[in-house]
């Protein structure tokens, strides 16, 4: 077919997996093509954070401390917000690569529409709710006391910048999420690597104010993270109605299609509400740690930590997502053994990678916070201590990743909830409330309930995976959609 021809030049000519590679070649090989723009396009993704934490953690004085703080809680509530959006692109990305899988492409052209006009209509909802809704969430989150009042005040003036740019996070990654399902990694990257690029030219301009341009601090940076972002989602959309990356949407596949959007929810809830639940737990841990004796230093610490933590988890995001790739496309062609082989595999080389990275965490730990915030000893020796603590666990995270992948790709996003709000409600959030309250190790004992909660929840995904449930496909015998 001409179609299937384009596909396999477009495939050859950027360096990605053709499709009889995809199913047939070796393992690693395909994996490793497809994980290496993956865990480029997640560093450059959390290069948006950690530049804005790096020139904020150079505002003077306090300015600097409760704008780090502030940020890295306000990421928490937005997450919890684009969690709906998320869980719709992981819907896509099991019906696109199964569709794939199957040589159904055309399916797969009208699947990335219905994404696409999901996408938008709830990131303007959710993003209109989020700005009102800002002053009261932090309010809940910080607590009293001049010290929560502060924070409180740097997170509304970011916070609300951010949910207004929401439609653009949601259209770039309904970008990633279809190629994804395509088996294109690359374009994502390449484009992140644009928008980001931008940003970080962007950044101190905006924060520090330069020449006519006024100081803006932690508003400038969220104005340049918003205005990046758009430019990186009108291009990718440009890129997909232009058809030259396999992927074609046309102005009718927007059209709202009743058989295709109750496909994409019944998938895409379970997985929303994963994320969602996830989301309002780490929120909740930002509800704990704000009630610390040590809040100011506390919130900072694990703040900085996380960004560095974010960094470290792009090897284990981009094997993970290359993993629900191959196994959708696997299924979607009816080679269940194949999709078994690629599960086994990830799942230990994710372990033994995690493990390699946990150790060089927990030596550099405190080099890497100062870093981030030089020259305040406490929140360095928290900090070094956070890392410390969650670096014990890494690998274990890295296997629950693997296969919560796996599950994205073969669309049993139910299993995938199960396994993601066990991790947050019924391990973390108990866990971090006994050891940091009931026995008094304070921030310690938070962060060592975040380490055990992923030791605990690995377990459980092993089992879930064990059962085998998630080798069904979840697309049609037929295509059914209505032209």
């Amino acid at each position: 077919m001409v179609f299937e021809d384009t596909y396999l030049h477009l495939k050859r000519k950027m360096g990605k997996p053709g499709k009889d590679e995809m199913l047939e070649g070796n393992i690693a090989t395909v994996m490793f093509k497809l994980a290496w723009p993956l865990m480029i396009s997640s560093f450059l993704m959390t290069l948006y954070n950690l530049v804005d934490t790096i020139w904020l953690g150079r505002l003077p004085g306090d300015e600097a401390t409760y704008s780090v703080g502030a940020m890295g809680m306000s990421w928490s509530i937005v997450f919890l917000m684009m969690g709906l959006g998320m869980g719709f692109g992981v819907a896509a990305l099991a019906l696109i690569s199964q569709h794939t899988g199957a040589r159904r492409y055309e399916e797969a052209n009208r699947d990335a529409g219905q994404l696409y006009i999901l996408s938008i209509i709830f990131s303007f909802i959710i993003g209109i709710i989020g700005y009102y809704f800002t002053p009261i969430i932090l309010d809940f989150l910080t607590g009293s006391g001049e010290e929560a009042a502060a924070l409180a005040h740097y997170g509304t003036q970011y916070l609300q910048i951010i949910f207004l740019g929401l439609p653009f996070m949601f259209m770039f990654f309904s970008f990633s999420f279809i190629l994804r399902g395509w088996g294109d990694t690359i374009t994502p990257m390449k484009i992140t690597a644009i928008s980001v690029s931008i940003n970080i030219f962007l950044d101190p301009i905006l924060i520090f104010g330069f020449g006519p341009i006024p100081k803006m601090g932690i508003q400038g940076a969220a104005i340049a993270t918003v205005a990046t972002r758009g430019i990186g989602a009108f291009v990718g959309l440009y890129l997909l109605f232009r058809g030259d990356l396999g992927i074609k949407l046309k102005l009718s596949y927007l059209k709202p299609n009743l058989t295709k959007i109750k496909k994409l929810l019944a998938i895409g809830i379970p997985a929303s509400l994963g994320r969602e639940g996830s989301a309002m737990g780490f929120i909740l841990i930002w509800y704990f740690i704000n009630r610390l004796p040590n809040q100011e230093v506390a919130a900072a610490a694990y703040g900085a930590g996380n960004r560095i933590l974010n960094i470290t988890f792009l090897v284990m995001g981009g094997l993970a997502m290359a993993m629900s790739t191959m196994v959708g496309q696997s299924l979607g062609a009816d080679m269940k053994e194949r999709a078994e082989e690629v599960t086994k595999k990830g799942i230990l080389l994710l372990f033994g990678l995690m493990g390699g990275i946990a150790i060089a965490l927990f030596l550099l730990r405190n080099i890497l916070i100062a870093f981030i915030i030089p020259g305040v000893p406490e929140v360095i020796e928290e900090g070094g201590n956070f890392l410390m603590i969650f670096a014990l666990a890494m690998p274990f995270f890295g296997v629950f990743r693997g296969i919560t992948g796996v599950l994205e790709g073969s669309g049993h996003t139910v299993q995938q909830m199960i396994l993601s709000l066990s991790r947050l409600w019924g391990l973390r959030i108990p866990l971090v409330y006994i050891f940091a309250f009931v026995v008094g190790w304070y921030s310690s004992g938070v962060w060592l309930g975040m380490a055990l909660s992923n030791v605990i929840a690995a377990a459980l995904a092993l089992f879930i995976f064990s059962l085998g449930r998630w080798k069904e496909r979840v697309i049609d015998k037929e295509p059914k959609h209505v032209r």
